[in-house]
């Protein structure tokens, strides 16, 4: 199989309590929520998908706030990623959100700290930390 453009579907959970970032355990880096959309899945049913398969959490999808695509080298390897981001409604997740997958964990950040993190990809960072909520849909496009 030659190489190909992942697409993702992503979520955005902001509260009181901050954002809800997904944590890679090992290393530390931080990313929104979500995962691969499957072939002939919408993003949205994508996103519920790993939700729950990540978390055992039923969430709601709401509009599309966010497309970005980036190129970038991971392990030496090229990748190629077009991410889908939605709204998710929070107003049912708990204080401290399970994770099943024992390589993530999931933490809420105030949105003070995203510009500083280590949340990838990197060029979403400044629009992520404004907490978008509002129906417009924004383009961002980041890599070689």
């Amino acid at each position: 199989m030659g190489a190909q453009i992942e697409v993702i579907a992503r979520g955005v959970a902001s509260g009181p309590r901050g954002i809800l970032i997904c944590r890679n355990v090992k290393h530390g880096y931080l990313y929104l929520p979500g995962g691969h959309i499957e072939f002939n899945e919408t993003g949205a049913t994508a996103l519920a998908r790993e939700f729950l398969e990540e978390t055992g959490l039923k969430i709601e999808v709401g509009p599309l706030l966010l497309v970005h695509e980036s190129r970038f080298t991971q392990n030496g390897k090229a990748r190629h990623e077009v991410n889908l981001v939605f709204h998710v409604e929070h107003s049912q997740l708990p204080e401290v959100v399970p994770s099943i997958e024992s390589h993530i964990a999931f933490d809420w950040v105030p949105p003070t700290e995203i510009a500083g993190s280590r949340l990838l990809p990197e060029a979403i960072r400044p629009w992520l930390a404004e907490c978008p909520q509002t129906r417009e849909i924004h383009w961002l496009s980041s890599g070689a």
